[in-house]
This record gives C-alpha cells, sequence and structure tokens, in this order.
C-alpha cells in the first residue's frame, strides 16, 4: 500500500544571527532636559549673588548727604562787635548784605547797608564828591567814618548791629552843606545803588 508522506514539521525561526543587538532605548526625557535644568539653577544662583552684592553694596557705603554737592562759601571772619571798625569786604560780611535805609539827596545815594551774617551795618554813599563823608551810628554814640578820596563811592568801616533799626547812614558833604541822615533800619531790604563793596 502506498505510504502517506509525513507532514512536514513546524518550521523553527530562525535563530538570530550572531552579533545582533537589541536597538538602544532613547534616554528617558529626564536625562535629556537635565542640562537646561543646571542653565536655569545656575542663572538664578547668579542672579541672587547681583542682587545680594547690590543689597550689601547700599548697606555699607555711606548714604549720599543732600547737601553735599553744595558749592563751598566763604566764611564771615567776624561777628557782632568783633567787626567793630574793620573793613565789609576784608571780613567777607558783603555777602548777602542789604540796604536797610536809604535817602537820596542832591543826587547823591546815602545807603545803610546790613549784614545779617556778620550782625553788622555800615554806611555807603555813592555818585557823591571827593570829601564826602559817610558814616554809620549805633547806640552809645558808637559811630565809624570814611571819606571818599578819589572817584565818586565809598563805604565806613564796620559797627556791630544786632538788628537793622539799632542803626542808621550819615552823609556830610565836602561842601559844608546841612548833614543827612537815614531812618534806623526796618526789617526789609530796599534796592541798593548799582556798585557794590569792591572798593572804599
Amino acid at each position: 500500500p502506498a505510504s502517506v508522506p509525513a507532514a512536514d514539521a513546524d518550521p523553527e525561526p530562525a535563530a538570530d544571527p550572531a552579533g545582533a543587538q537589541e536597538p538602544q532605548r532613547a534616554a528617558p526625557p529626564a536625562a535629556r532636559r537635565r542640562p537646561r535644568r543646571w542653565s536655569l539653577l545656575l542663572g538664578a544662583a547668579t542672579g541672587v549673588g547681583m542682587v545680594t552684592g547690590l543689597l550689601g553694596g547700599m548697606l555699607i557705603s555711606p548714604p549720599v548727604s543732600q547737601s553735599e554737592p553744595k558749592a563751598k562759601g566763604s566764611v564771615a571772619r567776624c561777628t557782632g562787635f568783633e567787626c567793630r571798625g574793620k573793613d565789609a569786604q576784608r571780613m567777607e560780611c558783603h555777602i548777602g548784605v542789604w540796604t536797610a535805609a536809604a535817602e537820596k539827596v542832591d543826587g547823591l545815594y546815602l545807603e545803610l547797608r546790613y549784614s545779617p551774617r556778620c550782625g553788622a551795618a555800615w554806611a555807603r554813599i555813592t555818585e557823591g564828591e571827593v570829601g564826602d563823608t559817610a558814616r554809620v551810628e549805633g547806640k552809645d554814640k558808637l559811630s565809624a567814618t570814611r571819606s571818599i578820596s578819589y572817584d565818586r563811592d565809598t563805604y565806613s568801616p564796620m559797627i556791630e548791629a544786632p538788628y537793622p533799626a539799632a542803626v542808621r547812614a550819615c552823609v556830610v558833604p565836602a561842601d559844608g552843606g546841612a548833614e543827612v541822615c537815614t531812618s534806623h533800619g526796618g526789617p526789609s531790604p530796599l534796592p541798593a545803588a548799582v556798585t557794590d563793596e569792591r572798593k572804599p
């Protein structure tokens, strides 16, 4: 009798070729992002360091005074009785001075000049004649005088004046005319002559 051919056995799966390897797995997402995280951490640390340095500098460095930019001015070289008989300009008393009383006589302008910083006053005449005398008078017959020796202006030496009302200014004309005096000084500045105390 004819034999039935034997059924073919199921073929075995072919073995993996030698040296074959599994494909490499992708790195976890966290591992890929790690460099970025470190850069963020470094940036944050740098920012904190800068802020800390700035705050430290502000705390350590002394505050800037608002008065420092002020220009250095001259200092008065006398006050009150120390100014008696002295020159207003040389004693730096002409800075901040103002006219406390004034009179106009035949074109001559007579002023009582008062210096708050020095507590002193003096007489000044402008547009006078050679020989005209400026005199400042205070309490107890205290006075100081100076005459025009050239040009047309002069001012007397100072006497102490705790306030403008304690003094007055006078002019004695060289031609023998009547003496003229201002009232005692007032509390408010009056218009000053267009000159200054740069020449006695």
